[in-house]
């Protein structure tokens, strides 16, 4: 059962990882969509894999990714599905929007949950 007090952003994940990924990429794609390919698709490379764990290690209160998990993560899909998993069991928790509006302003960016609703 999840926590009542993150129910209402728990429907911001895709979006919201979507929107990290973006900001992160190597590539500076102006779309991101669940099944485009980390390394292939979106031009990440380790630093740059590192960074993006790190970013939603912090906004989504993730334990560290171990590397079996690291190593299961090829699309943006995986991801998503990573952290609505760790969400779930109580082992993360659904951000804020205050939360990825800070996230969006350290890049330069605006948080807008409807721009990557439907990628």
């Amino acid at each position: 059962m999840t926590d009542p007090d993150v129910t209402p952003t728990l429907g911001l994940i895709p979006a919201a990882v979507r929107t990290v990924v973006r900001l992160l990429a190597p590539s500076a794609p102006t779309r991101v969509t669940g099944d485009q390919e980390l390394i292939g698709d979106l031009g990440y490379h380790s630093l740059a894999l590192a960074e993006l764990g790190f970013t939603l290690e912090d906004l989504f209160a993730l334990e560290p990714i171990t590397p079996e998990q690291a190593m299961s993560l090829g699309s943006v899909d995986d991801i998503i599905e990573l952290i609505r998993g760790a969400i779930y069991s109580c082992q993360g928790k659904s951000p804020s929007v205050d939360d990825l509006e800070l996230v969006c302003a350290q890049y330069g960016a605006v948080w807008d949950p409807e721009e990557t609703a439907t990628a």
